[in-house]
């Protein structure tokens, strides 16, 4: 189950069935790829992403709601979700669970396009560049 935190509580997150999302998975949030390339380059592209059709991007790990919403206060942008999968499971139903375990249980880093609440996508380059090259 996705989590994010309200009123200082982990709840359910869903993706809106309505909204076509470009989901990031990433290692670890405050990890430095994570935090100083593969978010950034998200934010500063927002625009051209919408431009694309694109109406709402979502980061994943498996770190805990209440870090996923500190490092989308210090790092993100009030439109990116940041959401935890803190037991990989979802990460896991999608292939994308890192089988490298030496520092513990973490996502692959990967993005894909979800449209009516289904992967329709996986992008060979899951950086900004490759995203906005391959819509």
């Amino acid at each position: 189950m996705l989590t994010k935190l309200k009123d200082n509580k982990p709840v359910e997150y869903t993706f809106d069935t309505s909204k076509r999302i470009i989901l990031c998975g990433v290692p670890g949030a405050f990890t430095p790829g994570c935090t100083s390339r593969h978010l950034p380059g998200f934010i500063v592209q927002l625009e051209q992403l919408n431009n694309k059709g694109v109406d709402k991007v979502v980061f994943v790990a498996t770190n805990d709601a209440y870090v996923m919403d500190a490092w989308a206060k210090y790092h993100g942008h009030p439109d990116i979700d940041c959401v935890s999968d803190m037991l990989g499971n979802y990460c896991q139903s999608i292939n994308e669970l890192s089988k490298d375990t030496s520092f513990g249980m973490r996502c692959n880093r990967f993005a894909v396009l979800i449209e009516n609440g289904k992967i329709v996508r996986k992008f060979e380059d899951p950086f900004i560049e490759g995203v906005l090259g391959e819509l």
